[in-house]
């Protein structure tokens, strides 16, 4: 164990962790003091000038919002009675009935706001009533009608029964501030500052607004009145600080309130006219008149720094402009920047205060717990040399903290349980649980292996996760042991079988092989999968068995193992390719065709980012109308910079495995389009249809069909400029998907054509459930139509069927005109091939007048007779 340890020794700190802790609490409590002076001492008074705006900020922007809510209030209580006299019928409105509302609306509906002091409405015929709210005594009602004599009568409550307080003979509406205006104009208004002598003699203002019968005739005028005196107790409630001082002005900078008492002074000529107000710059306190000539000169709009004999201020301003946005007001706040400061600096000081005491206290409380926790740590890595062992000296400490008698007894159990642990793992890792073989991993580790051993084989059961997922896992487990069994009864006693995954099989078949002893096993291990099997083992269950043995012949060892593991499987997915029971050999083509696939998926993926495919069309050709071609197939053609030509042969079933159809599928599609819209554009018939091959994986993707249409509109074809061809692969993926895509694209007018037919197995199964609108002969039917007689039979059968589905047969592959005449006289409507014409890119194509032509000059003055071409 000392040894182990120098080995894997690591470097350790000078501190303990005990130290090391404390060490760090006490830098860190020492940093933050003198981070905190230090910015206190080089930034502080940046930092509390920025840190007063924003409070003076987030204050101003409370009573901005409390004093518009102030002057709204006589707007939404005009607005309530301007509805309820709406009401009203008769060309006049009586007095007496309306003052119910009145009283309603001062003291139920705005009975918490102590803004709205007095409401009152005069008619167009001279009578008048008001009421005013509770708190100016408790409540007044004055009345002008018919009943007083036309005199202003005033009683001390809001009846009109109670005592009367005061007459007012010459009083009559029109002769109010609020009254006039508005009975010219028919508009609400503010009004100036003036003095009520209703309501003992207050100054205020009133909106006043017009009131309207229910036919529109104009019946009187309603006013609400808010009074300076409870603006000013408002003002002294609301200033942000005990010694900030709030002013409100109007636009011509006159003073209509202040929070400190004896600025505002005004006078009148008479009761009911406007007043007559000091402007700022009148009054006799130099700070109002210091922070008036300031905001005249101010330029931008935001907060003032003021310094007035030696003090400094804060100046802000605010508009006060009602819901109409009709009240030209300004809310003016002047605040010492001591009493911000002075409160910043107390919080900061209590802070401070209380942050010390809680880092002292946290600092005592971390030693505390440190020499509680450290000291058994300490212990435990001291005896942590006995698990090696398998042993563990319990602790002499009766009390520990929860996490270190847990760390405690963890280690006694697992000093107990670490060898069962090893030796489980080493099971699962190397021994297969379901088949008592060893894995991979664990036959690697057996000394058997390396003994005079050249044949490797990987064996691949095709249809073990099939039966898995159909039977169940237990089926599928008796499934793998039963062919493990046959395999043994039929390979020699000291072959190594190892399970390499859940379908997979290695196979150290034993001696120094030879190539008859591959040919030999080569049988025996086909057998299993072509139903010889079965027969010899017909007392026991059927079970049938597909798959494939991938197998390499080369001495074993630990260094070669690895290396033949790999080139086991490639000859597996050789055999894969050639079908069920197929046992394939190593050899270094398999090898080499694997790289060449590596490095042709590379170029492939470099080809489309590139832009070195591109696409020719061949001409498909109705026998009874040659010389007028309206068809055609478009193909992909492939030159790399690299590896030069290559063949669509070799280059689309790799894009089709690896996935890099689709994006090379969108291209493809893109690109005919484009190619087939400039063709029209110079000549080409406009009802060209052109073919289009596109594979399985393309069709299944979600977007394909909304691609394809995008791009024919793009193009401004039409969609029965397109046919799209697939074949038989295509059919055997999802076929509920497959028609369901291929009738939608059918009923927007996408031609589907039936490509290769006849080369699978089960293409006539697929016809009555597929839309399609034509039918192509796979072309080595056509190629021996002129010396075997079955595919003349197979060619008849399907010109046979055509007909019937009554869609048009192209035969593919035409090169010579025997060939050509022999399928016109089985009666084959449509052809294709090198005879006519190979394929060339589709500028080559000589189009005019809606006609196009596809045969070269050359061909058209000698028609081409062989398939020198």
């Amino acid at each position: 164990m000392k040894i182990l340890k120098q080995q894997f020794s690591v470097d350790a700190y000078p501190l303990s962790l005990t130290k090391a802790i404390l060490l760090t609490l006490g830098m860190t409590f020492c940093f933050i003091l003198l981070a905190m002076y230090a910015f206190l001492h080089f930034e502080g008074y940046a930092f509390l000038d920025a840190m007063s705006e924003r409070i003076l900020t987030a204050k101003k922007a409370s009573i901005e919002r409390m004093l518009n809510d102030y002057v709204a209030v006589p707007q939404q209580s005009n607005a309530i009675i301007v509805h309820s006299i709406g009401l009203e019928e008769g060309e006049s409105v009586a007095v007496r009935p309306l003052s119910g509302s009145l009283i309603n609306n001062i003291n139920n509906v705005f009975v918490d706001e102590r803004y709205l002091d007095l409401v009152a409405f005069g008619s167009h015929n001279g009578e008048f009533v008001s009421v005013t709210r509770k708190g100016i005594g408790d409540g007044r009602l004055a009345l002008r009608d018919a009943k007083t004599g036309n005199v202003l009568t005033v009683h001390s409550h809001l009846s009109p029964e109670s005592e009367v307080m005061n007459t007012l003979p010459e009083f009559t509406p029109e002769s109010t501030e609020w009254y006039q205006e508005v009975a010219a104009d028919r508009r609400s208004h503010w009004t100036r500052p003036f003095i009520d002598s209703i309501a003992s003699g207050t100054a205020g203002i009133a909106w006043s607004s017009p009131a309207f019968n229910r036919v529109g005739a104009f019946v009187g005028v309603v006013a609400s009145e808010v009074h300076f005196d409870e603006l000013t107790r408002k003002l002294q409630k609301f200033k942000p600080y005990p010694d900030s001082l709030m002013l409100i002005v109007d636009g011509k900078r006159q003073l209509i309130a202040s929070s400190a008492n004896g600025l505002v002074k005004a006078h009148h000529e008479k009761p009911n006219q406007p007043l007559a107000l000091r402007t700022l710059a009148q009054t006799d306190d130099p700070l109002v008149v210091a922070a008036d000539k300031a905001l005249q000169r101010q330029e931008h709009p935001g907060m003032l720094k003021l310094t007035v004999e030696g003090n400094t201020y804060y100046v802000d301003t605010f508009a006060i402009q009602g819901q109409e946005a009709q009240l030209d007001w300004k809310g003016v706040i002047i605040t010492p920047t001591s009493s911000i400061t002075h409160t910043i600096m107390g919080y900061g000081r209590i802070l401070l205060l209380v942050l010390f005491v809680l880092c002292a206290f946290a600092f005592l409380a971390v030693v505390a717990v440190l020499s509680r926790a450290t000291r058994p740590l300490q212990e435990i890595a001291r005896k942590a040399d006995e698990l090696v062992t398998h042993r563990w000296t319990p602790s002499l400490d009766k009390r520990h903290f929860p996490e270190i008698a847990s760390l405690e007894t963890t280690f006694m159990a697992l000093s107990h349980k670490l060898a069962e642990s090893f030796e489980l793992q080493r099971k699962k890792i190397e021994e297969d649980e379901v088949t008592q073989l060893w894995t991979t991993a664990g036959l690697q580790q057996q000394s058997s292996l390396y003994k005079k051993r050249n044949l490797v084989g990987l064996l691949h059961i095709g249809n073990m996760y099939s039966v898995e997922n159909a039977l169940g896992t237990d089926f599928g487990e008796a499934f793998i042991n039963e062919f493990i069994r046959r395999l043994r009864d039929v390979l020699p006693s000291d072959t190594l079988i190892a399970r390499d995954t859940r379908d997979k099989l290695l196979l150290i078949l034993p001696g120094v092989n030879q190539q008859k002893d591959y040919l030999r096993y080569h049988d025996i291990l086909a057998s299993l999968f072509m139903g010889d099997a079965s027969e010899m083992h017909a007392h026991d269950k059927k079970y049938v068995y597909i798959g494939n043995v991938g197998m390499v012949m080369a001495p074993v060892s630990e260094e070669t193992f690895p290396t033949l593991h790999r080139e086991a499987g490639i000859a597996l997915l050789k055999a894969q390719h050639m079908g069920n029971g197929a046992v394939e050999l190593f050899s270094t083509a398999m090898y080499e065709h694997e790289l060449m696939n590596i490095q042709l998926h590379e170029h492939l993926y470099e080809a489309i980012h590139h832009h070195e495919f591109h696409l020719v069309l061949q001409p498909i050709i109705d026998q009874h109308h040659e010389e007028h071609c309206r068809e055609g197939e478009c193909l992909l053609r492939w030159h790399s910079e690299t590896l030069g030509h290559v063949s669509p042969e070799r280059f689309i079933p790799l894009a089709e495995e690896t996935g890099l159809i689709v994006p090379l599928g969108k291209w493809v599609i893109e690109e005919a389009c484009r190619e087939l819209a400039t063709m029209i554009a110079r000549g080409a018939p406009k009802n060209f249809l052109l073919h289009i091959n596109v594979s399985a994986t393309q069709l299944l993707q979600q977007d394909f069909a909304w691609h394809l249409m995008d791009c024919v509109r793009g193009n401004e074809l039409e969609n029965s400029n397109i046919c799209i061809e697939i074949t038989e692969s295509v059919l055997m993926q999802d076929m509920p998907r497959i028609s369901k895509m291929l009738g939608y694209l059918r009923r927007h007018g996408i031609s589907i054509s039936l490509d290769d037919f006849g080369s699978g197995f089960s293409s006539l199964s697929y016809l009555h459930a597929l839309p399609f609108d034509s039918i192509k002969i796979d072309r080595n039917f056509v190629s021996g139509v002129m010396g075997d007689e079955k595919s003349q039979s197979i060619i008849t059968s399907l010109i046979v069927l055509a007909r019937g589905f009554d869609v048009p047969l192209i035969a593919e592959g035409i090169e010579d005109e025997d060939v050509l005449s022999r399928l016109k006289e089985l009666g084959c409507q449509k052809a294709q091939g090198f005879y006519f014409r190979r394929p060339s890119e589709f500028s080559t194509y000589h189009c005019e007048a809606g006609e196009f032509h596809y045969r070269q000059k050359a061909d058209a003055e000698s028609p081409v007779t062989d398939s020198a071409e």
